[in-house]
């Protein structure tokens, strides 16, 4: 038997005495090793035998054995080359949806998307009925398990009461359909009130929270239409849903006019302890440097917080990386979900609506369930590059958002290979700490 190593194997040092190993390529491979198993999976060379090993390491063949079994439970090597790949599914069993509530939007944020912004309303009440009969028609035809809506918008909240008796209609005949419901507002939130919040509660509503940073770098480019900034008020509505203990991720884009107030948002998401995403900004050219530089620092703050017990892995990402789950693609767009606009027309993206040279369906069209639309839809998401085909972090990174690549790579494909190994080492800060607390490991 010759023990090999995974192709996308990354092996790195914590500290002194541990480091950690993990297949990029396999989803929740870490795994820590101390000095004696570093030097193990160092000396394997894909060439020799367990029997070489031994007698090269002066190691007992069963104890050698042992250790490879447990390193062969999640493809950190293996016997063969078969490793796992992670690839595309049939068909699908849950889908994703971005829903366009409405073009009404109370900010004024000068690098919106939506090109339709506040030039109608919200969605007309047949489309959400045609809605609703779509989602039934699909989740009985193709046997869906799981349906993700994210009602989006403009703002929302602005349509929370048009929205609600759809959400709980919605949620009982699904389940009676064997298919759970989950439904999360994409929202500036600067809207909140008691009726939000006693719904929110009983429904299992989720908040997607948009914030630049703290109060300037937030109040720059996010202000309502007097040319008030926006940050005070959401931060009080976020304290709000987090005292209801109502599930809330805040989402940062980050570009050049926000990127100095990175540390100091870091600071506070953290002692929030919300679920929180810094993503690049799409479509613009950013500071490489200054970008690294507050990225840096950032996770300088979230390494130091890890050691007084905060649970990195389970709050932060990082633009799209899947460091995880490792994805088939970067997003569910063109296999199980996409945008459905105010007028009942289904993109492959949300930065879709609007434009006229993009091929749309009609939730409106009898002769196709929504898969189908999918199906005969747009598919940006093959389109890759051959660099990314052999990268080491192919599966983590997925080559970045379909819409936005460049020859058919993420425009920030170098900060990823950067930062992709410091995310492994946080998350293996956070399991030696963990392991060292329960006295499983030395300090």
């Amino acid at each position: 038997m010759k023990p090999i190593k995974a192709p996308h194997l990354l092996v790195k040092p914590i500290d002194e005495r541990y480091f950690y190993a993990v297949n990029c390529a396999y989803p929740n491979s870490l795994r820590i090793l101390n000095k004696a198993q570093f030097d193990i999976l160092t000396a394997i060379d894909n060439q020799s035998s367990i029997a070489t090993l031994c007698e090269k390491l002066s190691i007992q063949p069963n104890v050698l054995e042992g250790f490879l079994n447990i390193l062969a439970e999640t493809e950190i090597i293996k016997f063969d080359h078969s490793f796992t790949k992670p690839k595309r599914p049939n068909t699908p069993q849950s889908l994703n949806f971005w829903i366009h509530t409405t073009n009404k939007c109370n900010l004024t944020c000068g690098y919106c998307y939506i090109s339709t912004l506040n030039t109608t309303n919200g969605m007309l009440a047949e489309t959400q009925t045609q809605l609703l009969n779509k989602l039934v028609e699909t989740v009985n035809r193709r046997k869906i398990t799981s349906i993700k809506l994210r009602l989006a918008g403009g703002e929302p909240l602005g349509q929370f009461k048009f929205w609600k008796g759809f959400i709980v209609e919605a949620k009982t005949i699904l389940k009676d359909l064997g298919c759970k419901l989950i439904v999360s507002f994409i929202t500036n939130l600067t809207i909140l009130n008691e009726d939000i919040l006693t719904f929110s509660k009983a429904n299992d509503i989720r908040f997607g929270v948009s914030l630049d940073g703290l109060e300037q770098h937030n109040d720059t480019a996010r202000k309502f239409r007097n040319g008030l900034g926006s940050f005070k008020v959401i931060d009080e509505n976020l304290r709000k849903l987090i005292a209801n203990n109502i599930p809330v991720s805040v989402n940062t884009v980050v570009g050049n006019h926000n990127l100095e107030g990175l540390p100091s948002l870091t600071h506070y998401l953290i002692a929030l302890d919300v679920p929180f995403r810094y993503s690049i900004v799409k479509g613009e050219a950013v500071d490489a440097q200054l970008l690294e530089k507050y990225l840096s620092e950032s996770y300088a703050i979230m390494q130091d917080a890890i050691q007084t017990g905060w649970a990195f892995s389970n709050r932060h990402q990082f633009c799209d990386l899947k460091p995880n789950e490792l994805g088939f693609q970067t997003c569910t767009s063109g296999f199980s979900g996409g945008a459905i606009y105010v007028d009942g027309t289904l993109n492959y993206c949300h930065v879709h609506f609007g434009e006229a040279n993009q091929p749309a369906f009609s939730i409106f069209d009898e002769d196709r369930d929504l898969v189908n639309m999918i199906e005969q839809g747009s598919h940006y998401e093959d389109m890759k590059s051959t660099d990314c085909s052999l990268c080491k972090y192919k599966a983590v990174c997925t080559s970045g958002c379909p819409v936005y690549r460049v020859n058919g790579k993420d425009p920030q494909c170098t900060i990823y290979h950067k930062f992709i190994p410091l995310i492994y080492e946080l998350q293996a800060r956070e399991r030696l700490k963990l392991l060292q607390d329960y006295k499983m490991i030395a300090t």
